[in-house]
């Protein structure tokens, strides 16, 4: 009886779905090499720290796990992604059947498992996948504790909430959505006066507590970051058209039948049951928040498709229940839900695999995780041949990559004049960790940062490389050989930078006026002017404005 019983529950089905979908992708996610967000984060999990310049310790936490267990390996890093994407489908299909029914869970699951930006999502290691993950189980969590006098379903959703703001910062806005709830559904206003709803914030906000230890040791460089990030350090601007930019982008990686249906669930009111009315307002205050934020920074700067992710968990519930809702009434319905499937699945079928299409260089989205191995094996010929044992790149994607692919794992380099907004700049430069031997610059552009001329006395720009795949032409890069000047015991001289008082003092023509206005500016120009001086520099560095 138990063994019919077990076999006629959707969610034992369900069950077993999702676990030949996981054996699938861990399988199928070593035959695409890294992208250089995934070797970004690899690089930080060999550098384990409480904080990062732009992001919260939790995916190089996750990283260093299971490449503790899988060695250092494509498998490795990205083996999490595939394990906490599959735990996410489920966490959605639990959240829209609490929320509704079987029925409504199953078509929510059905489409996160199609969706693009779900399905191809799933087997890369970003920020996203713990992000989404605990963003998915916050939102139930907290569906439960809201009709719980007890602190521990409270207290639990607070360490979900923290969680999701060490994967991304953005995660916070998961306590704006509970709190817009509980304004809006009378019933849940009692936790404010109770306090259970300050406990849950504490609780997610004490997690913020390493990184503000940590911004404050190396001087606010997050802060420095997120106005860059944001576009906040530049003059405002409204740009009419990167909105629509945006709304393109969000229904290319959703599937624009999805995320046509999805607006369409948002704003139409229709066949919902008064019982029904404060599970749809849960949903849509889990979407909104999240979403129009980045819409509202898209007349600033361009957003990218993915930055609203986790707002597609309560739409796509959304979506699910009014189209099960409309397809039992209208037959036409029905069939637009299964053609907007189609067009999702065949979208996400042909970026598993994008040769077939013979698109040119730089216009296949899989020419993201192409081509870095034979950069890397040629690369490492160069060194043999040259000699040269320090490897500098121009962007820092790129860095880590070589670092992943190139013999052994060595450390990488970005020049030392590169603006402070990725973690690699703030470890140790190339002049500290490397001061003696020849380096190779490795660039996607054909030209020189001034640091390196000031290093490397002795320039020679190398040729091109041309990287390939099955033939296919990928990208082409541009190689310098940058060799020291010697001294007479045969050691790298150490060089002074005669052009540093120039840069500094064009630096502080070009923001004092924004800076005196801006703590952050000013931070920004006390970090630049410590990084370009040394001690054998004879730049004076002072934080006081003339």
């Amino acid at each position: 009886m138990k063994t019919a019983a077990l076999l006629r529950s959707q969610f034992f089905w369900v069950i077993i779905a999702v676990f030949v979908v996981t054996i699938y992708r861990l399988w199928y996610c070593t035959h695409l090499e890294l992208v250089g967000d995934e070797a970004y984060y690899w690089l930080w999990s060999r550098h384990l720290d409480i904080c990062y310049l732009d992001k919260g310790p939790v995916i190089a936490w996750f990283i260093a796990a299971s490449t503790a267990l899988f060695g250092q390996t494509v498998f490795g890093v990205r083996f999490f992604a595939v394990i906490l994407s599959s735990a996410t489908g489920l966490g959605i299909y639990l959240l829209a059947k609490q929320l509704f029914s079987d029925r409504v869970a199953l078509w929510a699951l059905i489409m996160a498992g199609i969706a693009p930006l779900f399905a191809v999502g799933a087997i890369l290691m970003t920020i996203d996948t713990p992000y989404v993950f605990f963003w998915t189980f916050a939102a139930l969590a907290f569906w439960r504790a809201k009709d719980n006098t007890k602190l521990a379903p409270w207290v639990l959703t607070g360490v979900l909430i923290g969680l999701g703001m060490l994967s991304k910062y953005t995660g916070a806005f998961e306590l704006i959505s509970f709190a817009v709830f509980c304004l809006f559904h009378p019933p849940s206003r009692k936790h404010f006066v109770q306090g259970s709803f300050w406990i849950m914030v504490l609780v997610a906000l004490s997690f913020l507590l390493p990184v503000l230890y940590w911004n404050w040791v190396h001087d606010w460089p997050t802060s420095r970051f997120l106005f860059h990030r944001g576009a906040l350090d530049e003059q405002a601007h409204i740009n009419p058209l990167n909105p629509l930019v945006f709304l393109g982008g969000q229904a290319g990686v959703l599937s624009p039948v999805i995320f046509v249906g999805m607006i369409l669930a948002i704003f139409w009111p229709g066949f919902t049951k008064p019982e029904e009315r404060s599970k749809v307002t849960y949903l849509l205050t889990l979407f909104a928040p999240l979403f129009l934020f980045y819409l509202l920074i898209s007349f600033q700067q361009t957003s990218q498709a993915n930055w609203a992710a986790a707002a597609y968990v309560g739409g796509l519930i959304l979506l699910a229940f009014k189209w099960t809702k409309l397809a039992a009434r209208f037959g036409w319905a029905k069939w637009l839900g299964i053609i907007g499937l189609v067009v999702a699945s065949v979208e996400t079928a042909a970026l598993h695999d994008t040769t077939w299409l013979h698109l040119p260089p730089g216009k296949d989205p899989l020419d993201r995780a192409r081509g870095w191995r034979d950069l890397a094996a040629k690369i490492d010929s160069l060194e043999t041949r040259t000699g040269a044992r320090v490897i500098i790149a121009n962007k820092y994607m790129m860095a880590a990559l070589l670092s992943f692919y190139l013999p052994g794992q060595p450390d990488t380099f970005m020049p030392v004049s590169s603006a402070p907004y990725n973690q690699i700049v703030l470890w140790p430069t190339y002049r500290e960790a490397r001061p003696t031997g020849d380096a190779l610059f490795v660039s996607d552009l054909d030209r020189l940062p001034t640091s390196l001329n000031e290093d490397f006395p002795s320039i020679e720009r190398f040729g091109e490389l041309v990287t390939r795949e099955n033939g296919r032409k990928i990208k082409t890069f541009y190689i310098f050989l940058c060799r020291r000047a010697s001294n007479a015991n045969g050691q790298a001289a150490l060089l002074t930078r005669p052009r540093a008082e120039e840069r500094v003092a064009a630096f502080n023509r070009s923001i004092e006026s924004l800076a005196r206005s801006s703590p952050v500016l000013r931070g920004y120009r006390f970090w630049f002017l410590r990084r370009l001086s040394g001690p054998e520099s004879t730049c004076p560095v002072s934080d006081r404005w003339n």
